[in-house]
C-alpha cells in the first residue's frame, strides 16, 4: 500500500461522498484535497488562460478543464517538496479501485510516473517491456487522470510542463516525453472510474458514448499493433 495518497473531492459533490468515504476506508492513507471548480471559486485570469490555450493549440480549454489542471497541480506541488523517491497515489472523486490487493507502491517505484488505470482500460504496453502485465505504455494510448502514482521527480516535471496552460491535464502525449521521465502502467487496470447510472443518461448521450467507444476501439487496435513492435 501507499504511505500517502490523495483524492480530489469537494463537499458539494454529495452524490460521491459515500463513494469517497469507502475509498478512504480501503486506503487509510488517503487525504482529501479540495479541487478547483471555476464555477464556485474565482480563478484569476481565467479568460486569459482560455485564450492562451486557444492560441497555443487551436482549441480553447473549457473552464472545467482548467480547473482540473489546477487541481492536479495543487497535489503535484505537495509531492514536489518531498525528498524521498517513494510514489504517491492520486485519485479523483469518481475513481473506482477494482483490485485493492494489487495496489502496491513497490510495483510502481521502478518508474517515475505510473498509471494504475487509464483510457478506460485500453492502455497498450510496449511488448518488449511488458512483464506480468506491467511495463512501459505507448504514450498515445494513455488518457485519464483517475488513477496514477508518481514520485517527486515526476511531480516537478509535470509542474514545469503544465506551467503554460495548453492541453487538458490527461492528454499526456502532448506534453510528456518518455525519454525525460520513465512511464509505467498495469493491465488490466487496477483503478477505473465510477460512472453515472444509464438511467440518468439521455438517448443523445448514449449515442455519443457508443460513437466514442467505437472510436476508442479503433485506436486501441491500432495501438495494440504498434506496441507489438516496440
Amino acid at each position: 500500500m501507499f504511505k500517502r495518497a490523495f483524492v480530489l473531492f469537494a463537499d458539494h459533490e454529495t452524490e460521491r461522498k459515500g463513494h469517497v468515504e469507502a475509498m478512504r476506508s480501503a486506503l487509510p492513507a488517503l487525504e482529501v484535497v479540495e479541487p478547483v471548480f471555476p464555477s464556485r471559486v474565482h480563478v484569476p485570469f481565467l479568460e486569459a488562460l482560455m485564450q492562451k490555450s486557444y492560441t497555443r493549440t487551436g482549441k480553447a480549454l473549457l473552464p472545467t478543464e482548467i480547473g482540473v489542471i489546477l487541481s492536479h497541480r495543487k497535489v503535484w506541488s505537495q509531492i514536489a517538496h518531498e525528498d524521498s523517491q517513494e510514489h504517491f497515489l492520486i485519485l479523483e472523486s469518481d475513481s473506482r479501485i477494482l483490485k485493492p490487493e494489487l495496489l502496491q507502491s513497490e510495483t510502481a517505484e521502478k518508474y517515475d510516473l505510473f498509471f494504475w488505470g487509464a483510457w478506460n482500460g485500453y492502455v497498450s504496453l510496449k511488448k518488449s517491456t511488458a512483464q506480468q502485465g506491467v511495463g512501459e505504455p505507448l504514450i498515445k494510448s494513455v488518457y485519464g487522470a483517475y488513477g496514477y502514482s508518481l514520485n517527486s521527480k515526476a511531480a516537478k516535471y509535470l509542474l514545469k510542463k503544465t506551467a503554460r496552460v495548453a492541453y487538458p491535464v490527461d492528454l499526456y502525449k502532448h506534453f510528456v516525453d518518455p525519454t525525460e521521465i520513465s512511464l509505467g502502467a498495469i493491465v488490466p487496470e487496477v483503478i477505473s472510474t465510477w460512472r453515472t447510472s444509464d438511467s440518468l443518461i439521455r438517448k443523445e448521450s448514449r449515442r455519443h458514448l457508443l460513437t466514442a467507444e467505437l472510436i476508442r476501439m479503433i485506436f486501441y487496435c491500432r495501438n495494440t499493433i504498434q506496441s507489438y513492435f516496440c
